[in-house]
């Protein structure tokens, strides 16, 4: 599963919940589109690749500087790298340059890429330089129409080229097959490191204007009623109260990514949708203690969710 970035996830509970300004709105959306798209290639890998090769998603690597590669497949022919790009609209490259709509772009689109292999040559060279390793830039957006006009020094592939590519790469493992997938895995690994660039530290006056509360988990909103054991939504969406709680307590520690959780913060955020001791027992239930006494504090998984609760099954839970 494909995490958001911590600051994707940022943007979304800080815009979901009433602040941000116009750049974070439109950061949100650039993310959100990159996720999709990097999403989308996912599928593709999953459809058509093989199951024995090792994909790592949204990773950083540091290796003579630090990059961070959208996705890397490790196979028994080598390690493949993707620049994934979810545009919509018309994009030209000619003369050098990016054009869309007749307008001139300011950045260039290969210069990531280029900039990441760099980085993986050396990481390469220091683990041997076994098998090969390759870098694509791969344009999935389905609404979009891209034209490289010239030659380039960066392999690109369209949209209507995935399933090809992969399966070349497929072909390719066939014929020379001389890397053990686990050992070079395990080798990447040894250079990766977590996102250096974390979302700034909200202010108590600007996390002050947020709107507090539960939200729905469906449809966002906060028209939700908290009822014995479960809250309703007026769009119908029905969830355990529990749930919920920690729905929001995740959002909160994604928010304040910067802090650890405690008690008397975290309740007020919730809007006393519980009590403290039924907060207290979540908490102790849920997450690390960190401190324990009077001023408990316990470790904020910076996370949604999601991805800090992949399997839980609760009580009271409604099947559909």
């Amino acid at each position: 599963m494909r995490m958001k970035t911590l600051e994707h996830q940022w943007l979304d509970v800080l815009c979901g919940r009433g602040g941000g300004g116009g750049k974070d709105v439109q950061e949100l959306k650039r993310l959100a589109a990159g996720y999709e798209g990097e999403c989308e290639l996912d599928r593709w890998l999953r459809d058509f690749g093989r199951p024995h090769w090792k994909i790592f998603r949204d990773i950083w690597i540091d290796a003579g500087g630090t990059t961070q590669i959208d996705t890397l497949v490790v196979t028994g022919e080598g390690i493949h790298v993707f620049d994934v790009k979810n545009y919509s609209g018309e994009l030209e490259y000619v003369d050098g340059k990016w054009w869309s709509g007749g307008r001139r772009l300011n950045k260039d689109i290969f210069i990531q890429l280029k900039r990441s292999m760099e980085k993986m040559g050396v990481m390469h060279h220091r683990i041997g330089g076994r098998g090969r390793l390759t870098g694509r830039i791969v344009f999935v957006g389905e609404h979009g129409r891209v034209h490289v006009k010239d030659p380039v020094d960066v392999e690109v592939v369209m949209r209507h080229d995935i399933r090809r590519m992969i399966h070349k790469l497929a072909d390719d493992e066939n014929w020379n097959d001389v890397l053990d997938i686990g050992e070079t895995a395990r080798a990447v690994e040894g250079f990766m490191i977590e996102c250096p660039y974390k979302p700034r530290e909200l202010d108590d006056v600007e996390f002050g204007r947020l709107r507090w509360g539960v939200r729905c988990g469906a449809c966002g909103g906060f028209g939700v009623v908290a009822k014995r054991y479960h809250i309703e939504c007026r769009c119908g969406h029905v969830e355990p109260k529990e749930k919920a709680v920690l729905r929001t307590i995740c959002e909160y520690g994604v928010l304040r990514h910067e802090r650890d959780l405690k008690v008397g913060e975290v309740h007020q955020f919730l809007g006393g949708i519980i009590s403290k001791v039924r907060l207290s027992e979540i908490l102790r239930k849920h997450f690390q203690l960190k401190v324990s006494g009077r001023h408990a504090t316990y470790v904020n998984p910076r996370a949604e969710f999601r991805y800090v609760f992949k399997n839980i099954v609760f009580r009271y839970e409604r099947v559909k």
